[in-house]
């Protein structure tokens, strides 16, 4: 069986250590190792000499293009950008045709991508199948990013579109399943829920080497509250500052580890001080990925305070696969995974609850390994990469 593996973004490769590109260079092993001849139509890159952006760091914008940049309000900016993708769309749809007329494939699988819609018409021209991958509320989650621009309403357009053409859909979590079927009128029989998943041996090989940071707490036999990931809005890790505030106020002896860099470091690291609590905190800002399985090993309990309302985050399989007890919020993408009280605590986003369900794992450890070793069980049954080759396969193979 051949399948070709399409992404149309001009910068979302296949070999730096950033989510997308994870998610891509897994799905192809995945299905590599269930014994499918894959070719990769990645327009971002296959190898780091053609990737754009090294490591997940973007190029300066330097010269004429960031002059034009700064002189221009941010809706004309944005709607240039926008134009510019669609332009490259057509490169990439001549790219993948190229593809289908050299190697035949059975099935393209496309990670769908705003404003991008031009694996479509190849495959229905050549008669062939065609998956399509969800992983946002594309037009939502740009305008939200990026602001307005001249073209969504023509994102939406070729959102429609590309639902409606698909033979079948693949998104990480309910509610996002949900929101296409209302917002898109789409059939919901032909799309299927399929969160994130996880590298199950390369991850606990790169947990048992010690961690390549240092871990120097004045009180270093207490334990670890840890948070490993961007440090953003949406990801709420001030409730957690608030909440160990809490729990130290109570007096409850323990460490809290913040792994990651981002726009609120700053801030938090003030925040911690004017708390009185810095003395028991190490912020460790951005770490590569690589060292992330380690550090996480090094912790007690394992919290994500919040995530948006749509996405499937993959801390928590990282989290989980180490059986650490996780604290994830209540929603949708989280209770797709996970159940309350038996593979974890789900809460709501309020610092007084979290200090309470941290002071509550520490209270009881029996509790917490319980719920750690139940959650590491369902993620080796349900979660690995190889779970998702099987997925598309059982999808392409039903009639």
């Amino acid at each position: 069986m051949k399948i070709i593996y399409y992404s149309p973004h001009p910068t979302h490769d296949i070999v730096t250590e950033v989510g997308y590109a994870t998610h891509q260079r897994e799905t192809i092993h995945a299905l590599q190792k269930l014994g499918v001849e894959v070719i990769p139509v990645i327009m971002g890159g296959t190898t780091l000499e053609e990737v754009p952006y090294k490591e997940g760091k973007a190029i300066e914008q330097n010269g004429l293009k960031g002059f034009i940049k700064k002189i221009l309000p941010r809706f004309i900016w944005v709607s240039i950008k926008d134009f510019m993708l669609m332009r490259y769309d057509v490169k990439a749809g001549m790219k993948l045709e190229k593809a289908i007329l050299e190697h035949q494939p059975d099935l393209i699988y496309e990670r769908s991508e705003y404003l991008q819609d031009s694996g479509i018409k190849p495959a229905k021209r050549h008669g062939i199948k065609y998956f399509l991958e969800v992983n946002a509320p594309f037009v939502q989650e740009m305008r939200e990013m990026e602001g307005w621009s001249f073209w969504l309403w023509l994102g939406h357009k070729k959102e429609k579109h590309k639902y409606q053409s698909a033979d079948k859909i693949f998104v990480v979590s309910t509610v996002l399943k949900d929101f296409l079927v209302q917002r898109y009128q789409i059939d919901s029989t032909k799309i299927l829920v399929s969160p994130n998943k996880i590298n199950k041996e390369e991850f606990l090989e790169k947990a048992n080497e010690s961690p390549a940071i240092s871990l120097n707490f004045d009180n270093p036999n207490w334990p670890i509250i840890g948070f490993v990931g961007s440090i953003l809005p949406h990801h709420y890790v001030d409730v957690l500052i608030d909440a160990f505030a809490i729990i130290r106020k109570q007096e409850t002896q323990a460490n809290l580890l913040i792994v990651g860099g981002g726009s609120l470091l700053d801030k938090l690291k003030l925040k911690a001080k004017d708390l009185g609590i810095s003395d028991y905190i190490l912020f460790t800002n951005k770490v590569p990925h690589k060292q992330i399985p380690a550090i996480i090993n090094s912790m007690d309990i394992c919290v994500m305070p919040g995530s948006n309302w749509y996405g499937s985050p993959i801390k928590i399989f990282e989290y989980g696969i180490l059986g650490k007890v996780v604290i994830a919020p209540d929603n949708g993408p989280i209770r797709d995974v996970m159940e309350h009280e038996q593979d974890g605590l789900l809460i709501d986003k309020d610092a007084r609850i979290l200090a309470d369900a941290i002071t509550k794992l520490i209270n009881n450890p029996e509790l917490s390994k319980t719920l750690g070793d139940n959650f590491r069980n369902k993620i080796i049954a349900d979660y690995t990469w190889e779970k998702a080759g099987e997925i598309i396969l059982d999808a392409f193979n039903k009639k």
